[in-house]
């Protein structure tokens, strides 16, 4: 059954995009959101009566041209495709919908060339990760426009701990949730890996809301690729996220603060080897609108379990400015810092002595056409891995995205 649905999900998007045109195609390709166009009127009809298919492509070429371990290239790259369904428009069912979403990814990263904690290539899932992986299946009911109700498979960052700024980067140090807290002893997951959850959301009013989610872990989570183990076992625990949003106007600029916990308990061990069974960490975010179109943020996440987490500290900020340069008013110029501190227990459980690692990130991307973008982007990484034995390392990379 579990291959059955993934087979049809893609059959379903693979047919769909390989329609042939009419001259009904949603204009020229150049003005379009999708690269292949309303499907002769196709597409409009589907999402008229509750279904939207999607399928975006991604790739990140990648160059470790100084420092590190080595120099090195390498492309990574993921399709993202999958349905959204309207069961209002569908079957009648007010404020009803669901998801169902594949991932493919492929190829390989600088990552060990650099030899770091944070991968310069943030779509390369690791050499277990690339593969093809089935990950949302998720339905939410949403009540009286204040209450959501969600329920299925699907990873924290859907939810908490994560913004649309974050997306920007080239770096696993900000693009995703917060980094550090995937560097516990499995605290949360993140895109592309679904694991049973439930999240309600309540919206107190337009400026606030309030959130709590509970999302199965274990201590072998990352096996669980590509995403067609259903079990629920014995030995599982679960992960509990509560985050509260605010998103004010201020100065009459948009601003966003949000807060949360994170609390995991199940069966685990410290680096020591010493049984444990739960691990939490408090994180925040912050951007703010300072000129029209300049938003800067600054994100970061702390525990005070050394023994759990690798990585107990990390303190993020960045820029993000649209329309920087003149005649390109579509277009991002974006610029990172991410430093991360690591723990001492777990520096002694590898027989090193460790710091930190620090991120910098330039990039500009460019929105050549609504549905396709290039951005390149320079990363200076100090300390790789924290130990100080690495060389500062420079990585220069070019991403590529396009929406079909």
């Amino acid at each position: 059954m579990k291959k059955l649905l993934t087979l049809l999900l893609c059959a379903g998007i693979s047919v769909a995009v390989a329609q042939e045109e009419s001259d009904d195609s949603g204009g020229p390709w150049t003005e379009r959101d999708q690269l292949t166009g309303d499907w002769g009127g196709s597409r409009t009809k589907l999402e008229d009566s509750g279904v939207t298919p999607f399928l975006y492509y991604d790739g990140i070429a990648g160059a470790a041209v100084s420092g590190g371990l080595s120099t090195g290239n390498a492309y990574t790259g993921q399709v993202y495709a999958g349905i959204d369904l309207d069961f209002d428009k569908m079957l009648g069912w007010e404020g009803t919908i669901m998801k169902i979403s594949m991932v493919n990814r492929h190829g390989d990263s600088v990552s060990s060339d650099v030899g770091g904690i944070f991968d310069p290539m943030t779509i390369y899932g690791g050499a277990d990760g690339q593969t093809t992986i089935l990950y949302q299946i998720w339905i939410e009911k949403r009540f009286n426009d204040q209450w959501a109700l969600k329920f299925g498979r699907d990873s924290q960052d859907s939810d908490f701990a994560n913004d649309d700024l974050y997306r920007y980067s080239l770096s696993t140090a900000i693009n995703g949730p917060i980094r550090a807290m995937m560097l516990d002893r499995i605290q949360i997951v993140s895109f592309p890996l679904g694991v049973w959850s439930a999240r309600l959301k309540y919206n107190i009013n337009e400026e606030h809301q309030l959130q709590f989610g509970a999302y199965q872990v274990n201590d072998h989570i990352w096996d669980m690729i590509p995403g067609t183990d259903f079990d629920i076992d014995d030995d599982d625990g679960v992960t509990y996220m509560l985050q509260y949003d605010w998103t004010p106007q201020i100065n009459d600029r948009p601003a966003r603060l949000f807060v949360g916990l994170a609390e995991s308990f199940y069966n685990t061990t410290t680096f020591d080897g010493e049984g444990a069974d739960n691990i939490y960490r408090v994180y925040g975010h912050f951007d703010f609108e300072v000129i029209e179109n300049l938003t800067l943020f600054t994100f970061g996440a702390y525990t005070d379990q050394d023994d759990l987490a690798q990585m107990p500290l990390q303190i993020s900020a960045g820029a993000n400015w649209k329309g920087l340069i003149p005649g390109r008013e579509d277009d991002r110029t974006i610029a990172f810092f991410t430093y991360g501190g690591l723990s001492d227990e777990w520096g002694a459980s590898m027989g090193e002595n460790v710091d930190a690692e620090i991120v910098y990130e330039l990039g500009h991307r460019f929105q050549v056409i609504p549905a396709f973008y290039i951005q390149p982007s320079v990363q200076y990484i100090q300390d790789p891995g924290g130990t100080g034995d690495i060389p500062d390392a420079v990585v220069l990379g070019a991403w590529i995205g396009a929406s079909f």
